[in-house]
């Protein structure tokens, strides 16, 4: 399995935020958004276990990624065994463990909630970015890493303390998604800087849908959504769509952008989601959610490359 081919791309790239990387990021965060609207139809309409949607997602991109790699770059099979235990846990902790706790998350303490604590992800990748990507934690990064944590709770809504369900098992398992979540944004960054990111992407849902693949004893049924035709047709587009492409382009983002600055532009995705469901739903929201959307949209800005064609140190 191992090759000597991939020692070209081991070397690290420099600590810059280039333009194109920054777009990547952007435009994978786009198309995550929409993910969680595709979940509810899902969920609601088709009345598919959570469990059961986990793994069919991570399922599908993995065989699809396969069956692409296998017809048209062979190559991107190959690494190296050392670096075989990163993708294990990226699969393992970053595809995997992060769909299960996730949905647990939302089941246990709502979705304000369970979304301010998937983000505390950023601040765990800043600090350990800095004490073993060799990261730099600037002024501007400092700034957006509180605004951001500001505007996450305005948007999630967290200050409706009548409407929060919290309990200490939910804040544990909160919490645990957003180690997930730093896992794979830390191991992505470290795999894309050593291989091509779709080499990075194929290997973590292969994991994932090997650590998932045991669960399906727990489910009553995994393929419950029969001959539903429109609901296989929405969960092939939410698994090649938004989480193929979305995943696609954020591993490549890593590859160019550090991933402490990846995790806050990603932190958009709730922006991006409420935008959507206003056009959908026709969802208001409401003076302090604005506010908090503009303040995460401020703490992207701040990370921007300073011009078209230039690129600054992290």
């Amino acid at each position: 399995m191992a090759t000597d081919s991939t020692k070209s791309q081991a070397q690290v790239q420099p600590q810059t935020i280039t333009v194109r990387g920054y777009v990547l990021v952007l435009v994978s965060t786009m198309l995550m958004s929409t993910t969680g609207i595709l979940i509810k139809f899902l969920l609601v309409d088709y009345k598919i276990e959570p469990l059961a949607l986990a793994f069919l997602r991570v399922l599908i991109v993995a065989s699809a990624m396969g069956l692409g790699l296998l017809l048209f770059q062979r190559s991107f099979f190959k690494i190296q065994m050392r670096h075989l235990v990163y993708f294990v846990l990226m699969g393992i902790l970053g595809v995997g463990m992060h769909q299960l706790l996730w949905v647990n998350s939302v089941r246990l303490n709502g979705a304000g909630i369970a979304t301010v604590l998937v983000y505390i992800q950023p601040t765990i990748v800043a600090l350990i970015s800095i004490r073993f990507l060799g990261e730099t934690l600037d002024r501007n990064k400092i700034i957006a890493l509180v605004l951001t944590l500001l505007g996450i709770i305005l948007v999630a809504q967290v200050y409706k303390l009548d409407a929060l369900n919290v309990n200490g098992a939910g804040i544990l398992v909160g919490i645990g998604t957003g180690l997930t979540w730093a896992s794979y944004a830390l191991l992505g960054r470290y795999t894309a800087m050593r291989y091509p990111a779709w080499t990075s992407l194929f290997y973590a849902f292969l994991f994932g849908m090997l650590f998932l693949l045991p669960l399906q004893i727990f489910v009553q049924n995994t393929f419950s959504l029969g001959a539903q035709w429109n609901g296989w047709a929405i969960l092939l587009f939410l698994s090649l769509g938004p989480t193929l492409g979305g995943f696609g382009l954020y591993t490549i983002g890593l590859s160019q952008v550090p991933a402490s600055v990846v995790t806050l532009i990603g932190t958009l995705e709730p922006v991006f989601t409420i935008v959507t469901a206003f056009f959908l739903f026709h969802e208001v929201l409401d003076v302090p959610q604005l506010i908090g959307a503009g303040l995460i949209l401020f703490s992207v800005v701040l990370l921007r490359p300073k011009t078209s064609t230039e690129t600054f140190d992290s």
